[in-house]
């Protein structure tokens, strides 16, 4: 593409962005909107159109491993690292919108920080929150790793984390990777076990989440776990 059409389409595709805002630009323009912050003197549409095709959209080009990124014809490491930087500010961002909030009266921001932060993970991912009296988030951090519909982890040593982090109260968290969110009996099991060694120390296990990328699905909002 002659560089002047190029430089001229790039203004016209900020112009309308600009006009339109995020909720009237489709996808496809803005991911090529994007690029053209990080890819010079090339035609940045084929480019985007590619990504959408092999990761479906938006949130499957975000989810994806770096070197996948790598792979389409014209994305080079450093317009990779955008994508990847993007979506870690997502996550920073969301983090940042439960502080000082009441998390068990807003279940959906919790909701949407913990899909954004586990939705890019292949294999099961186990989180703990950690709250304070007053339910607001005095910290989080991923226990375990495990295979892709497995994770290890012992109740004891949530109840170790958690009291180390002089909590009132925790929820545990972890994905499927397959986007089937209900839970399986060991997962059941598995949650009254962490509520049995929790109590012990004096600590409730407020609730216990499993999420994909586009669902969550709750114990407590199921009738599956005692708060009490």
């Amino acid at each position: 593409m002659d560089q002047s059409l190029n430089e001229g389409h790039r203004e016209r595709l900020r112009t309308r962005y600009l006009k339109a805002g995020g909720d009237g630009f489709p996808e496809y323009d803005m991911v090529e909107l994007l690029l053209t912050y990080c890819i010079q003197r090339r035609d940045v549409k084929p480019i985007a159109r590619e990504l959408l095709k092999r990761f479906k959209d938006i949130g499957g080009i975000m989810d994806a491993e770096l070197h996948e990124l790598c792979e389409v014809d014209g994305m080079g490491e450093k317009s990779a690292l955008l994508l990847k930087l993007l979506r870690d500010l997502c996550v920073r961002y969301l983090e940042c919108r439960m502080k000082n909030t009441d998390v068990i009266s807003s279940p959906d921001q919790l909701q949407n920080y913990a899909r954004m932060k586990l939705a890019e993970f292949p294999d099961e991912m186990m989180m703990l929150i950690c709250l304070n009296s007053k339910n607001h988030v005095i910290g989080s951090e991923i226990l375990s790793r495990g295979t892709i519909d497995y994770a290890v982890i012992y109740p004891r040593s949530i109840a170790v984390d958690a009291l180390r982090k002089k909590a009132a109260g925790v929820i545990i968290i972890h994905n499927h990777p397959s986007g089937v969110t209900l839970p399986s009996k060991a997962d059941k099991k598995f949650t009254e076990d962490v509520r049995a060694a929790l109590k012990s120390l004096e600590i409730r296990l407020l609730d216990h989440m499993i999420v994909s990328r586009t669902d969550a699905f709750s114990f407590v909002d199921h009738g599956l776990l005692n708060t009490e």
